[in-house]
Formats: structure tokens, sequence, C-alpha cells
């Protein structure tokens, strides 16, 4: 098709536009697609979930380097009771607060001047992690983690973390690929957990000691890709016709990249043009790729006409989750016993109405199930209510 003929299609097709990079002047043609992926990366995180803290039921510890965020430490806490996820980073990163509405959803959200706070993972000399600071109520949070084994031919490859198995009201499918990852060993000194003044404990995996590790989560390299982001009074999304591959029949991938990782959803059959939904029933199948993964989780679509034909219903299920290959024996040990690990995003389904007239959009991310990978927790030690806990003490 040329540029003319582009030209008087979208003069009639509200699916399709032309606008100009300011740039060059090059002509960059935007198409219509109520799908969307997104893409960030991680440069390394330390993970852990706390059992006895009456206040606090889990910490992560983050490092970011590159253009895109910025260069700094966040550490993000969770909270046993509402569940809510309280956020403190440092000064100068730019970050996106939707990536941390996990659990219970974002709770504290602060610039925050650290005493201390580091997190390095290397191949040669294992893992160092420390973190002094305040919270948001003026509790003294201090964590030191160490590890000298080495890690290099040790870590595990391509691990999805089952961050979306505890999230209550998702606004997207989060899908979190450590492409290093392991748990740390015990050959390291106790770590040390004082939430304000008072020890606390990591929760564990059975048989630590046989097994030897502990349930304190490393990884590197990490890359965050989030599937229809989902916003209040959204249209059809406007997608770079460079970031997708078409046929005649609709949209085959939506392809996005960043930081030396790839992200893509792919459709079979191709997803029609929105021009060519409203009055047909069809439905087709759906995967995501991340990197040199060819299928991360995978799943059902459909539309359907809705509204005396006005509208159209559009509808994505997850039908199978993460199905890991060439795990190290520890790790198919612990996905296995815990299912929450593979199947937590078939409990995810996406359902958006689409209007004929101005393509607006209402849409959201559901949970089929009532389960929050109490699974995991019950494993962990980590279930104990803030009542329990204080009751106890």
């Amino acid at each position: 098709m040329n540029m003319t003929e582009k030209t008087a299609e979208n003069e009639t097709d509200p699916i399709n536009q032309e606008v100009s990079r300011m740039a060059d002047g090059a002509p960059t043609r935007l198409i219509s697609s109520p799908f969307d992926i997104k893409i960030e990366t991680l440069d390394r995180m330390l993970n852990f979930e706390i059992a006895d803290d009456p206040i606090y039921s889990g910490l992560e510890i983050q490092g970011f380097d590159d253009d895109e965020h910025g260069r700094g430490m966040l550490v993000f806490l969770q909270r046993r009771d509402s569940e809510k996820t309280d956020v403190y980073y440092e000064a100068g990163l730019k970050l996106n607060p939707k990536l941390y509405a996990v659990g219970g959803g974002l709770g504290v959200w602060k610039e925050c001047r650290f005493d201390k706070v580091q997190l390095e993972i290397s191949e040669t000399s294992g893992v160092y992690a420390e973190a002094i600071f305040r919270d948001i109520d003026g509790r003294l949070i201090q964590v030191h983690v160490e590890d000298s084994t080495p890690l290099k031919g040790r870590m595990a490859h391509n691990f999805l973390a089952p961050v979306g198995a505890a999230i209550s009201k998702p606004q997207s499918l989060l899908l979190v690929n450590m492409t290093d990852f392991d748990l740390m060993r015990r050959a390291g000194p106790e770590p040390e957990i004082l939430i304000d003044g008072k020890s606390a404990s990591p929760g564990s995996l059975p048989a630590e000691t046989c097994l030897g590790r502990r349930l304190i989560k490393i990884a590197k390299d990490l890359c965050i890709v989030t599937l229809n982001p989902t916003d209040t009074g959204e249209r059809v999304k406007m997608i770079l016709e460079e970031t997708i591959q078409t046929e005649a029949e609709g949209i085959n991938t939506i392809t996005k990249a960043l930081e030396g990782h790839k992200a893509s959803l792919c459709f079979d059959p191709p997803f029609p043009n929105v021009s060519s939904l409203f009055g047909n029933n069809v439905h087709g199948k759906w995967r995501i790729e991340i990197d040199d993964l060819p299928s991360v989780v995978s799943g059902h679509w459909s539309i359907a006409p809705t509204n005396e034909g006005s509208d159209v219903k559009v509808k994505m299920e997850v039908k199978t989750g993460w199905r890991p290959k060439g795990l190290p024996l520890l790790m198919k040990f612990v996905t296995t016993i815990v299912p929450v690990f593979r199947n937590w995003p078939e409990t995810y389904q996406w359902v958006a109405t689409v209007h004929h007239g101005d393509l607006a959009m209402h849409a959201q991310w559901e949970r089929k199930t009532a389960d929050r990978g109490g699974s995991y927790l019950a494993m962990s030690g980590t279930n104990k209510t803030r009542k329990e806990l204080n009751q106890k003490k």
C-alpha cells in the first residue's frame, strides 16, 4: 500500500491515523488496538517475607542502573494488615508508582534519605545487602544480609516471579522475568532484621537446614512486562506501527524492546482490525514471549457484539500459566510443591467494552479465584495475622 492509499484509508477509517515525527518529518503510522504491553527493566533485587513482625510481612531492596530510571536504590515494605506496599526511594530516581501497587495496592510513596542502602550481587563475591532508614511512622528499619558464596554458574535462568499472585485488584497482568535468580545460601551469617529495635525473622523453606538455602530471593537483570495496563476513562490505544506486525486480517504481534530485553504479545489467528470488530463473533489464542522464552503465559481471546451491536465485548483469559524448563533441582522442587509459582497467571482475565462511535473503552482485570498465594505463605511460615502475632507476644 502506498502513502496515497494509506491517507485515503485513514480519512474513512477511524482505526488508522497518520502522524509526523517532528524530528525528521518521516510519517509514522499509528494503529489502534485494545491491547498493549509495556516493558521496564530492573538491575538487581533482594526480597524476603517477614514471619513474625506484626506491622510488616515483607521487604524488598531494588537497585537501578539505567538511563530510563536513573541510578539509585529503593526499598519497599509490605504491611501485614492492609497488604499495602510502602515504597521508599532515593532522590533522582524516575519510577512508575503503578508497578508497586502489589498486594493490597500502593500505600506510602516517599522519597527517602537512607542512612545506609546497598545491594551488591556478584558472581565472584556473592551477596551483600544493607538498609537503614526510618519508615513513615518513625520506626527504625535495619537490614543486613550477606553471603560470600560465589554465584558464578549457580543462578537459575528465566525465573518468573509470582508477584501477581498476591494482587487483590490488578491493574494489569504483571510479569516479572528474572534473567538470573537464586536463593541465598546458609553459608553466611544469620540475617539481621530489626524493626523499631525488635528482631524479626525471614520466612523459611521446609527442611531449610538440609537444603542449605534461605528463603531470601536474589535476582539480576529483571525484565518487567505489563499486559494491558488499565486507566480510568481510557480509549482504544494508538500504537506505533513499527512495534506491530500486521496482516490484512489484523494484528499478528505487538513487540516492545528496552535495554537488551524484548517482549511480544502474539495472536493466532491475527486479532481483527478494530473497525472489523463490531457485529462479529471471533475468537483465537494469544501468548506472551519474553526475550528467548517462546511462551511465558498464554490463553484465549474472544470478541462478541453487545448493546444491540453498537458496542463490542473483548475478553482475554489466561489458560496456561508459567511452564519452566531447565530449572535446577531445588527450584523445580519448590515450584512443584507450591503450585502458585506456576499457576497464578491462570487466575487472571481481562474484559473490555469498546464503543463503536468514538472507540471509548471500559476495561478491567479480574481475578477468577480468591486465592492470593496462601499455600506459599503457609509453606514459608509467614501467614500469621497481625492479631495472632500481637497475642503471641
